[in-house]
């Protein structure tokens, strides 16, 4: 079903610059230049660590398999598979009907249908952050050890996709060490290991140490001016004697020392993204009024003490990302890998009203609040 609908939708997988790149890199693995490439915005300099390296094997693998219309209907695919992953999860935390709830708002969640259709890496590493989370849930369910190893070649394979996973290493590291500290080592260790060869790799080709990517100077400083991209891969462009390294590293001081002569200004912009990775609670579109839903179906489960400490998971893992990206910068694309932890906490919550105040007072309450959402959402349409 998820094949189906992400290719009937039709969206050009183009749309954004950045897939254009994942395309070029991932042609330069099919062609056995490795992860040496050219960016189309920078033509005249090999890169090495530019980008996180999984994703472009995603699209090597669909584009030897058909092409990019490959590569978008295994999306579709791993979109179904998210859908019922999340849905497992949320069982876990709050029985049989917080899975079936989480399940149907995941399936039906506009942003990752959309993002199934694009040749960018967030449906794949949601997609991985699902799995991993399901993984150490089912870890700690069977008490087998073999599962925090999945577990751990599944974060790791995030990492790869998205370098902010190491929030999510972190956040899925605590919740087993505080539940079954044997399989916690066995993860760290797995992750650890699978890690240790990619900053080996760029040490001997780039001469310097590379933990991730060389691309996080660029965005840092992105984000202190507003989002605006452009500029820095004007200047790159101009600039290509520095090297990659020597760019990522030019990009970084010249955000610190912005953030530097004027924290004021920061500490808003911070909230400003704050505001932005909380949820849709501004803008326009009438494709928003499912996040708007969850958000409001989540409240019960944040007031009910029972229902709130069964959010601890999805918390951490929704906070660890946050803590992240906000004070760099964050826009609805870096937002949505972890608009699942909003799915379940909207089906804890709405399972938890039904327990405290019956079926019946849940099922109104969710209507009421689903026609707000949708004629909100319509109302508030951006004029064409």
């Amino acid at each position: 079903m998820g094949v189906l609908v992400t290719l009937a939708l039709r969206i050009d997988p183009f749309l954004n610059p950045d897939s254009h790149a994942f395309e070029s890199l991932a042609r330069a693995l099919l062609n056995g230049q490795g992860f040496k490439y050219r960016e189309p915005m920078l033509p005249g300099l090999d890169l090495f660590a530019f980008r996180a390296p999984a994703y472009p094997v995603f699209v090597a693998l669909g584009l030897a398999l058909g092409g990019v219309g490959t590569v978008i209907a295994l999306q579709g695919a791993l979109n179904g598979l998210s859908a019922a992953l999340v849905g497992a999860i949320a069982g876990h935390l709050g029985g049989v009907r917080a899975a079936w709830i989480a399940f149907a708002l995941r399936m039906v969640w506009p942003a990752a249908w959309f993002q199934s259709g694009l040749l960018l890496s967030e449906l794949l590493y949601e997609c991985l952050a699902v799995l991993a989370t399901w993984l150490v849930v089912e870890c700690i369910h069977r008490r087998r050890l073999s599962w925090s190893v999945l577990a751990g070649v599944t974060t790791a394979a995030a990492f790869f996709t998205r370098p902010v996973a190491l929030v999510l290493a972190f956040a899925l590291g605590l919740w087993l060490l505080l539940r079954y500290r044997r399989a916690a080592v066995a993860f760290a260790l797995t992750v650890l290991i699978a890690w240790v060869p990619w900053p080996i790799r760029n040490a001997q080709r780039l001469h310097a140490f590379v933990p991730t990517v060389t691309n996080g100077g660029a965005l840092a400083w992105c984000g202190t001016a507003g989002g605006e991209v452009h500029p820095a891969w004007e200047w790159m462009a101009k600039h290509l004697e520095l090297g990659e390294v020597g760019l990522d590293r030019h990009f970084y001081d010249l955000a610190y020392e912005r953030m530097r002569r004027d924290p004021a200004r920061a500490v808003l912009r911070s909230i400003r993204w704050a505001t932005v990775y909380l949820g849709p609670i501004q803008g326009r579109g009438g494709d928003l009024w499912v996040h708007r839903f969850a958000m409001l179906a989540a409240l019960p489960a944040l007031l009910l003490g029972a229902w709130r400490r069964r959010l601890a998971l999805p918390a951490l893992i929704w906070g660890g990302h946050g803590a992240l990206l906000v004070p760099i910068t964050i826009i609805e694309r870096y937002r949505f890998p972890t608009e699942w932890c909003a799915v379940i906490a909207a089906a804890l919550g709405l399972v938890g009203f039904a327990e405290r105040f019956g079926t019946r007072r849940a099922v109104v309450a969710a209507g009421l609040a689903l026609a707000l959402c949708i004629v909100g959402g319509l109302l508030t349409l951006a004029p064409h």
